[in-house]
């Protein structure tokens, strides 16, 4: 595979299309600074898929669209192609040519194409992977890439190495399995939180599906006590519904007679409207036609005053048109005398230019003939003048090749001597080796003993580390044990409070009337009489069993409120009620010792009421019965549910149980702090043990590396010293050959000088012949002006006198249609004038005739004014008729209005107590009806047991009837979601798994690769140096993916191993080899060097050509470079960019190696 041409179009400063032809061999590209030469880099850069505007020279992708010049205006598309000659198939693709294009607009549209067809930038990609291509490789080799080499920041010289080691996609897969990894964590961590809070709500639920069992248990009795009732009830109204309807049938029957008496009624007074409204019409008639009759005599009048005045402008018009047709001919006949003349003038003129014209065509002839001399005179004098440039050019490849061969063999001949001192010195360098290496040894095995004790503390630092981390663990433990009882008893209490909030198990009438105690004033009503009751819990249930309903008492003022209640009561009727007036006059304040309210806790003044109600009772058997102050024995039974007041005293009790779990709380946090802080102590000292485990295994590695550095030091001194031996045979061998060389080209040199000579003289000769006949072409083009200034005066003098008799030409014409038109206005305004006298008199006599018939129709308007009021008089007596029959039938709809209400009122109850049970029950009436089940109980016992089922259902506070449902889905959501954590656990056990797995890929390929690139190096450092010591060194190697890379190199003659201490050129150098040992790594089909020479002196660069003329045999090099050297000795062909038009590059393209010379045209390829 091979580049065979770059297209470029609207890229950077190539506004122009421009083509770059390559071949095998070396193609050098040069030009001064700022013409464009690098934009050929980039654009081989962008093209292979560069997605980072920065290493374009950019701070965005438009900008590598031609911006526009001075001269130019900006281009809105960027193009770039890539051919490669595809025959030995190195590129997966049936083709023998692969075209590689893309496209970049500036409305941010970018496309890639592949032999023209478009793809995207991933099959690009999937095409040239494997062959060394790609925007990340090192098919580009810049000068910034020097400088990242031999950088202090290590992550600049890494990139290069992971990039020909292709660790980077490894290094993102494990970045993206990691952030995959605290993810899976994070979901597990939720998970885990998910459970603890399903688990509470599946506990919670349980305790409410027991609560909703019983709801339905006490609804299904409710059921069948609320029917019965609603079936007597509805009975009891059939006898007056049917009564009802027959007084509503009787209203109904006679409303109708009422209804035809008051439509007679109604009919006759809407003929009396219909005669009125005719009387009407007919004078609303006969005044419009009075109206008109007067609007058109007044019409009439005023068009005879406008045709009179008309005839009078008419007369007027006719006098002025009379004088103007006299002056028109007048005017006429001027006209035609003056256009005459200027006929002949203009016939005159035209011969005279026909003689003008001759005279310029025999000019132009003659320049012509001239320009034509002059022309193949500077043809013959730019051949000699090219002739003397190739001889120039010649002689200066000669010197420059002379120049280089003198530089070489001054250069032989001092490396030979440096090698003949070198010599002596490498077999003394040998012997110090091998006593280094001895010391090293024995520090090697001191650095063992070191580790195994270092490894001794560290395991048992660990164990103790373990045994705190597993108490910590204990302690965190019981905290959690201890905060899921204190959320537990939290939530208990919240419930409590929310039911205590909402009053629930209050009686509906109790917690109706505190809803509307606004509407009987401030202090009015005082509060349930529980929430002045203070006990413990079983205290709490005594009294409670012992008030019963009385507990859902309501404290209230005095009697006077009680009163006011009492009312609203019997309107509102919400159900039983006990009012407790703080001003009644049967309290006790006496209280017995053992009685209920000594053991209870009042406030306020309820106080008062809790003596009365709880003085003189005492509790037997721990409230299973109570005895009053009379002896009566009270047995309330045990079927009583936990009201307001139990519920009151578990609230209380919870508190204080929940503080005593907060004190426990407290406790098992301070023992976690103590764990964690003896779990910090034993961390420490693990990280301790461990840092001097560590600093003893970095002692026993760097003794380890001395002593492979020592060995290797001595291997190397072996091996420098056969090579100075080979090497010195060699520039003996060289040096003879350069002597040759230089004879050689003095020769040459002096046969280019007598070439140059001779052809000098031959242009000057061609220069003096081109030279007259210019001045003949000067004398030729000055007459030929002449003529043609002659001829445009004359064209001139012609074209005026056209246009002058032209113009008279069209005033003749205009004088005669004007007074065609003036004779055609005379007859048309006689014309006009006796039509219009005519139309005068039709009008006059018109005008009598309207003012007659308008007389008669003012007449017929005053009768029917007459007929109009006899109406008015009929219309009122039919209003008065019909106003009585309206009267009775008001009344009998009245009385049916009356019956229909209370039947209404009746059927409405019906339906309340329909809409009721339909709307409790949730079914239709006849449903409830023929599925219920009748007690059989008298409605008194039925209406108590409803209050108590009632009761009961309140009491059992909010129930959730969906608790059944809702505890099963929970439950099985709850198994779900342990599933999901298993499924995640062993998720994250494979995330880890496979980022061990990418670790090991990655090593594996990384220290392949830089035993590769280190072998590479070392090649090329000898060829570029000619011999010293170079290395590639790891600073960790058990860590190698994530260690600092060292470079260590020594030239020639030099001890130094930093390479900071070495000149620019030599530091160049070694970059130079490192970046080419990268690139035989992983090579590419060609490689682009853009101005890797710059730093380099003459020795140098000869030394780099050397190393392209020995690697170009096997690939394609483009070298972008400002060193002639480079040009003239490694090139196979070179281009020159140039900017002849500022702001826009062009291409001039010579070959270096063959038998002609290319086109020198812009944009050509070589």
């Amino acid at each position: 595979m091979q580049l065979t041409k770059l297209e470029l179009h609207g890229f950077k400063s190539f506004a122009d299309p421009t083509v770059l032809q390559f071949d095998h061999g070396v193609t050098a590209i040069v030009g001064p600074n700022g013409c464009g030469k690098s934009n050929v880099s980039d654009a081989v850069r962008w093209v292979l898929g560069e997605q980072r505007a920065r290493l374009l020279r950019g701070a965005k992708m438009e900008e590598v669209i031609f911006q526009g010049s001075s001269a130019r205006r900006a281009v809105n598309i960027a193009e770039v192609s890539l051919h490669f000659a595809n025959d030995d198939g190195g590129l997966p693709v049936p083709f023998k040519e692969v075209v590689i294009t893309r496209r970049l607009s500036r409305s941010g549209e970018s496309e890639y194409l592949l032999n023209r067809a478009p793809c995207r930038l991933r099959d690009i990609h999937d095409l040239v992977r494997g062959t060394g291509l790609g925007a990340d490789s090192g098919v580009v080799i810049e000068s910034r890439m020097i400088d990242a080499l031999l950088s202090d920041r290590p992550d600049d010289r890494r990139e290069l190495f992971e990039e020909a080691a292709g660790v980077g996609l490894y290094r993102d897969r494990r970045r993206s399995t990691e952030r995959s990894l605290e993810q899976t964590s994070a979901d597990l961590e939720r998970l885990d939180d998910l459970i603890t809070e399903v688990t509470t709500q599946v506990r919670s639920l349980a305790r409410q599906r027991k609560r909703a069992e019983r709801h339905d248990e006490i609804m299904t009795r409710r059921f069948a006590v609320d029917l019965t009732l609603a079936s007597r009830e509805m009975s009891a109204w059939h006898d007056e519904l049917a009564q009802l309807d027959e007084r509503v049938v009787s209203l109904r029957a006679r409303l109708p007679e009422a209804h035809d008496t008051q439509a007679t009624a109604e009919r006759d007074r809407e003929g009396a409207y219909a005669a009125r409204g005719d009387a009407e019409q007919t004078r609303g008639d006969r005044t419009r036609g009075a109206a008109d009759y007067r609007e058109s005599a007044m019409t009439l009048q005023g068009q005879i005053a406008v045709a009179e005045e008309r005839h009078r402008n008419a007369l007027e018009r006719l006098g002025r048109a009379e004088q103007e047709r006299s002056e028109g001919m007048a005017h006429g006949a001027r006209v035609v005398a003056d256009f005459e003349a200027a006929q002949s003038e203009e016939q005159a003129l035209d011969a005279a230019l026909r003689e003008s014209g001759a005279e310029r065509q025999r000019a132009v002839g003659e320049e012509e003939a001239s320009r034509g001399t002059v022309a193949q005179s500077r043809e013959q004098m730019a051949r000699s003048d090219r002739a003397v440039r190739e001889l120039q050019d010649a002689l200066r490849r000669l010197e420059l090749e002379l120049e280089a061969a003198d530089r070489e063999l001054a250069d032989v001949v001092q490396r030979s001597e440096t090698l003949r001192q070198e010599h002596a010195a490498l077999a003394g360098a040998q012997r110090v080796a091998s006593t280094t290496h001895a010391a090293a040894e024995a520090a090697l095995a001191e650095s063992d003993r070191d580790s195994i004790v270092a490894d001794g503390a560290l395991a048992e630092a660990q164990r103790a580390a373990a045994a705190a981390h597993e108490a910590e663990a204990g302690a965190r433990m019981a905290a959690r044990r201890v905060e899921e009882e204190h959320t537990a008893l939290a939530g208990k209490v919240d419930g409590l409070e929310a039911l205590e909030r909402e009053r629930v198990g209050l009686a509906p009438a109790a917690a109706r009337l505190l809803r509307d105690r606004a509407q009987f004033g401030d202090g009015a009503i005082i509060g349930p009489l529980t929430d002045f009751i203070g006990a413990d819990p079983a205290t709490a249930a005594q009294v409670e069993r012992f008030l019963g309903a009385t507990a859902h008492a309501v404290i209230v003022r005095d009697a006077e409120v009680a009163e006011r209640i009492r009312r609203w009561h019997s309107n509102t009727n919400p159900g039983a009620l006990l009012l407790l007036p703080l001003d009644a006059a049967a309290l006790r304040d006496a209280t017995e010792p053992e009685a209920l309210a000594a053991l209870v806790q009042s406030e306020g003044a309820a106080s008062a009421w809790v003596r009365a109600l709880l003085g003189h009772v005492r509790p037997l058997d721990n409230g299973a019965a109570f005895v009053d102050a009379r002896g009566a024995v009270w047995l309330p039974g045990t079927g009583a549910s936990a009201g307001p007041l139990r519920r009151r005293a578990e609230l209380v009790a919870l508190r204080v149980e929940v503080a005593a779990v907060d004190s426990r709380r407290a406790a098992a946090t301070a023992t976690i702090a103590a764990a964690q802080d003896t779990l910090g102590v034993a961390e420490r000292s693990v990280t301790s043990a461990r840092e001097t485990a560590t600093l003893a295994h970095g002692r026993r590695e760097l003794a380890a590396r001395r002593r492979g550095e020592t060995e290797r030091a001595g291997q190397q001194a072996a091996r420098t010293l056969a090579d100075a031996v080979s090497l010195s045979a060699q520039l003996n061998g060289r040096r003879d050959e350069l002597t040759a060389r230089v004879g050689e080209g003095a020769g040459r040199l002096q046969e280019a000088t007598t070439a140059i000579s001779a052809a000098g003289a031959e242009l000057a000769e061609t220069q003096s012949a081109v030279a007259a006949s210019e001045q003949r072409l000067d004398l030729a083009r000055e007459a030929r002006s002449a003529s043609q200034v002659a001829f445009a005066q004359a064209e001139a003098r012609r074209v005026v006198a056209g246009e002058r008799r032209e113009r008279l030409a069209r005033e003749r014409d205009f004088a005669s249609s004007k007074l065609a038109s003036l004779q055609l206005e005379l007859l048309n305004l006689s014309t006009d004038d006796a039509e219009l006298a005519s139309e005068m008199a039709t009008w006059k006599t018109e005008l009598d005739s309207r003012n007659l018939s308008l007389s008669k129709a003012e007449a017929a308007l005053a009768a029917a004014e007459a007929a109009v009021r006899a109406a008015d008089t009929a219309l009122t007596e039919a209003d008065q008729r019909l106003d009585a029959t309206r009267r009775t039938a008001s009344a009998l709809s009245e009385d049916l209005h009356h019956a229909e209400l209370r039947h209404t009122e009746l059927s409405g109850r019906r339906a309340a107590i329909r809409e009721r049970l339909e709307t409790e029950w949730r079914r239709p009436l006849d449903d409830l009806f023929a599925t219920y089940v009748p007690v059989d109980a008298d409605d008194a016992s039925l209406r108590a047991e409803a209050e108590a089922l009632r009761a009961q259902v309140e009491s059992l506070g909010l129930v959730n009837p969906l608790a059944i449902e809702e505890h099963t889905e929970e439950q099985r959501r709850l198994e779900l979601l342990d599933a999901q954590r298993s499924d995640i656990t062993q998720a994250r056990e494979s995330l880890q798994q496979a980022i061990r797995e990418i670790d090991v890929t990655a090593r594996e390929m990384f220290l392949k690769t830089f035993d590769e690139v280190r072998t590479h190096f070392r090649h090329i450092f000898l060829t570029l140096f000619g011999g010293g010591e170079c290395d590639l060194r790891l600073e960790n190697p058990d860590a190698p993916l994530d260690c600092d890379i060292e470079i260590h190199a020594s030239p020639r003659g030099k001890k130094t191993q930093r390479i900071h201490l070495l000149s620019s050129g030599e530091r160049a150098l070694v970059a130079l080899s490192l970046l080419f040992g990268i690139f035989l790594t992983k090579p590419s089909p060609f490689c682009l060097l853009d101005e890797v020479d710059a730093p380099l002196d003459d020795a140098n660069v000869g030394r780099f050509v050397r190393m392209l003329n020995e690697f170009k045999k096997h690939t394609q090099f483009i070298v972008i470079t400002h060193n002639p050297r480079t040009t003239t000795e490694a090139s196979d062909a070179v281009y020159g960019v140039t900017m002849q038009e500022p702001g826009v590059s062009s291409l001039v393209s010579v070959r270096m190696r063959g038998p002609a010379v290319d086109s020198t045209e812009p944009g050509a390829a070589a």
